[in-house]
């Protein structure tokens, strides 16, 4: 489908479609849109098939395949999320105050630089918003790697900025850079959870998506500029590009994935929607699967992932209990109505291992409009 020509609804509707992932991360837009026109399921799906289209294509206009953005907006275990953390009181001291641009070059000059393609990284950045200076302290001492002693006064004192899609050694060379500045504290591993991931899930902002040499960030209206905070992205090579708000914050922003509280129930209920609205309201549903289904989970590649999960002893009902409870806790991504005609998805969810670290387990999914059941088909 070229992005200049016309698309019928019945041609978007029918047509195959992969949607990495719908958010609602510490924004309110698509549950406002939904009250404020009060949006049926079938016109909150339409909005969003039509959105996804229009953003594919603004996308093509700057040359960008919306279909490269998957490692910076998806999850990867193999590839780290990286939190750096300041300290906001000693930044403003040389900044009056201005302490998000006083750090910011440190950061900006250690972003992964082009070798072979476009790297791809979402940029989350902020203060620490919720709980007490001792939980925050408690959640950096188990995680942080400190570059100087630190003690939390206040959790808005911690100013973070948080950059996914890193291997081992774009992860060392943004540490490096960011320890030039005095402000530096130091910073946290948060590929897999911990106490201070679920902080950050709470906390952090999208404020870009960096492609190559262009950073694009969400701004109000048509024809905004970006880079309204003033960061030295062009001094440093990049190219602030702005998408309007409405298509970034849904489909470009990044989520940083927390314990379940009831405040994943919004973004889980704006992507089933989008990818059926028979789906919309399945937050809870009935995993099922064949008998030849349980017997390939039990042999093969999924084998050493069903162990490891603790899933391997289960028989097929109570193992398709356990799998709906895990999906249920679960976020969702990788939206999909294939050549075939499956819906399809994927739920990524953390379950504790005896060691009380956690592992991330993907568990692929079919939806069924015509019943309104959900088939498991893999989980690794």
């Amino acid at each position: 489908m070229a992005a200049d020509s016309p698309t019928t609804w019945e041609e978007l509707l029918a047509g195959p479609f992969n949607i990495h992932l719908v958010t609602t991360h510490n924004n309110l837009l698509l549950a406002a849109m939904r009250d404020t026109f009060n949006l049926t399921d079938e016109a909150f799906h339409r909005m969003m098939r039509a959105d996804h289209l229009r953003v594919t294509r603004t996308l093509a206009e700057l040359d960008i395949a919306y279909s490269s953005l998957a490692k910076a907006l998806m999850p990867d275990h193999r590839r780290r999320e990286i939190a750096l953390l300041f300290d906001s009181v000693v930044a403003s001291l040389s900044s009056n105050g201005f302490y998000a641009m006083d750090v910011a070059e440190a950061w900006i000059a250690g972003l992964p630089r082009p070798r072979k393609g476009a790297p791809v990284n979402s940029i989350l950045r902020g203060d620490i918003l919720h709980d007490s200076a001792g939980e925050v302290q408690a959640a950096m001492d188990e995680s942080v790697v400190y570059h100087q002693p630190f003690a939390v006064i206040h959790p808005s004192q911690v100013y973070c900025v948080y950059v996914t899609n890193l291997s081992e050694e774009q992860a060392n060379t943004l540490t490096a850079s960011a320890a030039e500045h005095p402000a530096y504290i130091g910073h946290a591993d948060c590929t897999v959870r911990s106490a201070l991931r679920e902080h950050l899930g709470l906390s952090l902002m999208n404020s870009g998506l960096r492609v190559g040499d262009m950073i694009l960030e969400g701004v109000c209206e048509s024809g905004a500029e970006p880079n309204g905070a003033g960061l030295p992205f062009e001094a440093l090579g990049f190219t602030p590009t702005a998408v309007i708000d409405t298509l970034f914050l849904p489909f470009l922003g990044y989520r940083i994935n927390s314990h379940l509280t009831g405040q994943n129930r919004e973004d889980n209920r704006s992507a089933l929607a989008t990818l059926n609205p028979d789906a919309a309201h399945l937050e809870a549903p009935d995993i099922w699967m064949t008998p030849g289904r349980y017997g390939y989970l039990q042999d093969g590649k999924h084998r050493d992932s069903m162990e490891q999960a603790s899933l391997l002893h289960l028989n097929q009902p109570a193992l398709e209990v356990a799998v709906s409870k895990l999906v249920t806790q679960g976020h969702l991504y990788n939206l999909r109505l294939d050549t075939y005609g499956n819906l399809l998805y994927t739920a990524l969810v953390d379950v504790e291992m005896e060691d009380g670290r956690y592992r991330t387990f993907t568990i692929g999914l079919r939806f069924n409009p015509k019943d309104r059941r959900v088939e498991l088909m893999t989980f690794f």
